[in-house]
């Protein structure tokens, strides 16, 4: 069965709805965390607590929508959420926050669902251009969200009206979800375990002496990233003085160019990489990486950082593309699924270290220290396509 054009939109329309609500509260949440007189780490634990939630979470809910359905495991999530995104614009306490977003990261997985319900109906064929299209629209959501939201936090209870906002939108998607086709499920009973151990024994299959190093790298790709993302606002904020206004401006700035870089990677890559190795390409954007960092740590002022967002969006966008590549050049047709489970797997892993670290150095040094400890996974993945690059060029 195929989707029919109007029900594609509405999956780019929810898809639009979740990272907008998301945008909202994403860069407000670390600094009204701080202002409630906690340290560095202690934001840190509280990101890596809801990475680690969804990783653990995510094949459950997957599998509890195989069972019960697609649309009424998406609104009864979607439901949920909306109750806790409420809920943690009423919490005054460090405490309170903590056990909203662990609830939060059980339950959040409106972009796992979207994606699930793509794969349904559409067409193998078509599935990768429909899913470009779900990102692309999301991704303008994490445009504009940042910016409304900044704006709303200057008011008095700025972040309780955030907070209310986003969990009006998920109600408003409870709507969306509904009016898409549901497909019906064979199984009959939900067995968690047999889930998992499917999940370790693909995992198994792997051949990791081939492909370890392309693991590695979209390792250190997310490392350093999600450092850089998780303390921008405590950054932006904490060095420059900055309002949540400002701030939020700066990071829909890195997702404006971040979907531009995405949609311009094929003529980027025909231009100016033709003929050559995807190792290059994934050389030169850790490099350029890697140098925003220190850039970061360096500039004297806001302009100087509002320059370096650019290079930076380009370069996060074009290592998304290419460690992508890097890991399917060399499998077959039977290994992706499994490959790409394995990469969630390895992002997960990175986005969970990441707070933490950065939450040590914020606390040991300050927040700008953070910028140089994001140059760390970078360079050493510079290191690593650079030695690839020339290995691959004395083979030819």
């Amino acid at each position: 069965m195929d989707l029919p054009k109007s029900v594609i939109n509405l999956t780019h329309l929810i898809s639009f709805l979740d990272l907008f609500a998301v945008g909202l509260t994403f860069p407000v949440l670390a600094p009204h965390i701080r202002s409630l007189g906690v340290s560095h780490l202690t934001v840190g634990i509280l990101s890596s607590s809801y990475s680690i939630l969804q990783v653990l979470s995510g094949p459950i809910i997957g599998s509890w929508s195989d069972v019960r359905g697609r649309k009424q495991v998406f609104m009864i999530t979607l439901f949920l959420s909306s109750i806790f995104y409420f809920l943690l614009g009423l919490s005054t306490s460090i405490y309170s926050i903590f056990i909203v977003r662990l609830l939060l990261g059980i339950f959040k997985h409106t972009q796992t669902l979207i994606k699930a319900v793509i794969a349904d109906f559409v067409k193998a064929e078509d599935n990768s251009k429909v899913l470009g299209h779900s990102t692309a629209f999301s991704s303008l959501g994490f445009v504009i969200g940042p910016i409304i939201g900044g704006h709303l936090s200057e008011l008095r209870s700025g972040f309780m009206y955030i907070c209310f906002l986003t969990g009006l939108i998920f109600i408003i998607n409870i709507g969306f979800v509904y009016m898409l086709p549901e497909r019906k499920s064979k199984k009959k009973s939900i067995n968690v375990g047999e889930e998992l151990f499917k999940s370790v024994q693909d995992l198994k299959k792997i051949n990791w002496k081939r492909h370890w190093v392309s693991f590695l790298l979209k390792f250190l790709f997310v490392l350093s990233t999600t450092i850089f993302f998780v303390n921008q606002s405590l950054y932006l904020k904490e060095r420059y003085n900055l309002s949540q206004k400002h701030v939020g401006y700066g990071i829909s700035l890195v997702s404006v160019i971040g979907v531009a870089a995405a949609f311009m990677s094929g003529y980027i890559t025909k231009t100016f990489y033709k003929n050559r190795s995807c190792n290059e390409r994934a050389y030169h954007s850790f490099l350029m990486l890697s140098s925003c960092f220190i850039g970061f740590y360096i500039s004297p002022n806001y302009y100087y950082v509002i320059a370096l967002l650019i290079p930076f969006g380009i370069c996060n966008s074009l290592l998304r593309i290419v460690t992508m590549e890097i890991l399917f050049e060399k499998c077959g047709p039977d290994e992706r699924g499994s490959l790409n489970g394995a990469s969630d797997s390895v992002m997960s892993l990175a986005r969970s270290i990441a707070p933490i670290a950065g939450g040590v150095i914020g606390d040991a040094f300050n927040e700008n220290a953070v910028m140089l400890l994001a140059v760390v996974p970078g360079a050493i993945g510079t290191l690593i396509c650079y030695r690839l690059k020339e290995v691959k060029e004395k083979i030819k």
